[in-house]
C-alpha cells in the first residue's frame, strides 16, 4: 500500500489472503468455476500462456495441496 500513496504509515497495511489450506477451500474463483486446484493451473496456465508442462502443473498443485 505504501507503494501507492507514498506514505510511511502505509507500511505493512495491505493483507493478501493466505494460501495456508487452500485445497480445502474448493470450488475457487468468485463464481465457483473452478472446481478443483488442477482447474486452477490450467485456467492460469492458459490465460497468461504460461507454457507448463503436465509434470509442472502436478507439481503446482501437489504444492498448494500441501500449504
Amino acid at each position: 500500500r505504501a507503494l501507492i500513496t507514498g506514505q510511511c504509515k502505509d507500511i505493512g497495511k495491505f493483507k493478501v489472503p493466505s494460501l495456508r489450506g487452500l485445497a480445502g477451500r474448493a470450488p475457487y474463483f468468485h463464481n465457483g468455476s473452478a472446481k478443483t486446484l488442477m482447474d486452477v493451473v490450467n485456467f492460469y496456465n492458459q490465460r497468461f500462456n504460461i507454457g507448463f508442462t503436465d509434470e509442472e502443473k502436478q507439481d503446482l498443485v501437489n504444492f498448494l495441496n500441501a500449504l
